[in-house]
């Protein structure tokens, strides 16, 4: 969830779709700009850091001295890693050469809230419209929730490829689902292959009937003894729900996890990895949803953002989840835009 680093005010069947992401591009550097300075902006920053991501961040807020303090408490650390430079800024321009973007910008949620009830919208708008003007070739990664209906209204708003365009979505509710999984199975989490899709929000939901265990699929894997397969999958799927709010009741916000989420993403833009991802991101037509819906599915992503859509081939109960997912952020959309100025529309 995105802290409160504002920015400036001024001015399914397995059909593997694959989108035309791939057209050339100006060659760019391989710095990360993170717009806001606050919870889960600084941590962004420190994470890219950190996990060698990158040697160059930009990190925006439209109160220069909080983009300071955080970037100098960062940047001090540098030596002890390695070479990396981070620059605070409340200019725009300085994003230019950014090669990714990372929106983090919007008011602290309250414990118990929806994430659906949370309004930046407006704000989602104006860092578009200065990232279409000073950064038009940069991948942006939306952090700031809603973050499914964040990413379609960017998606909108802006004048680039929708593919440059993609929300964090479930990448953390299928880290968590795995890392409880696995704990119960007895294997290491990067072998245990199942995604958390449709809403990042209440109505998300493992894809189990995806589900894998290594190369063997879920319902065929040996249990523990006096284990229930049944059992352990509910138990997951409750951890997964209730573990971002019970951070959020603890400490107020959530942002080490996602920062590193966030981190991976970036990653795979920068070195044009290919990785799969359940990130934010419009969905191919004849899914049953509505048209230009965005919502988590597994993609891989890329150098120009999101190269190729997965979607799963879900079961019957599945489909009926996704459904259900996509008409509540669809509702929630037109909740947020009914006030909005027109759009750029985009096919």
């Amino acid at each position: 969830m995105p802290g409160n680093g504002a920015a400036g005010s001024a001015s399914p069947s397995r059909d593997r779709s694959t989108v035309d992401a791939e057209h050339a591009s100006p060659r760019r550097s391989d710095a990360v700009a993170v717009i806001g300075a606050g919870h889960v902006g600084a941590s962004v920053a420190n994470a890219l850091v950190l996990l060698g991501v990158t040697d160059r961040i930009v990190l925006y807020d439209r109160h220069l001295a909080r983009a300071e303090g955080q970037a100098w408490d960062i940047a001090d650390g540098t030596p002890l890693l390695g070479s990396a430079q981070v620059m605070p800024t409340d200019d725009w321009e300085q994003l230019g050469d950014a090669a990714a973007v990372v929106v983090a910008v919007g008011a602290l949620p309250q414990p118990g809230q929806s994430r659906l009830a949370e309004r930046n919208a407006d704000l989602i708008r104006t860092v578009i419209d200065r990232l279409d003007a000073v950064a038009p070739a940069a991948v942006v990664v939306i952090v700031s929730n809603p973050v499914d209906v964040m990413t379609r209204i960017a998606q909108e708003a802006s004048a680039r490829p929708w593919q440059r365009i993609l929300g964090t979505g479930t990448v953390l509710d299928t880290a968590r689902l795995r890392h409880a999984l696995a704990g119960r199975l007895g294997v290491d989490p990067q072998n245990t292959h199942v995604h958390v899709i449709g809403e990042h929000g209440e109505s998300s939901f493992p894809a189990w009937s995806n589900a894998m265990i290594g190369p063997v699929p879920l319902v065929r894997f040996p249990l523990p003894a006096h284990e229930d397969l049944a059992a352990i999958q509910a138990e997951a799927a409750e951890f997964t729900r209730r573990r971002g709010p019970a951070v959020v009741t603890r400490k107020g916000h959530t942002s080490a996890a996602i920062a590193v989420a966030v981190s991976r993403i970036s990653e795979s833009v920068l070195r044009d990895q290919r990785r799969i991802y359940t990130v934010s991101t419009r969905l191919p037509a004849g899914d049953g949803v509505p048209r230009r819906a965005v919502l988590s599915i597994p993609c891989v992503i890329g150098r120009t953002g999101v190269i190729h859509r997965l979607p799963l081939a879900l079961d019957r109960d599945e489909q009926g989840l996704l459904a259900r997912s996509a008409a509540l952020l669809e509702r929630a959309y037109h909740e947020q835009r009914a006030t909005a100025p027109a759009t750029r529309g985009q096919s």
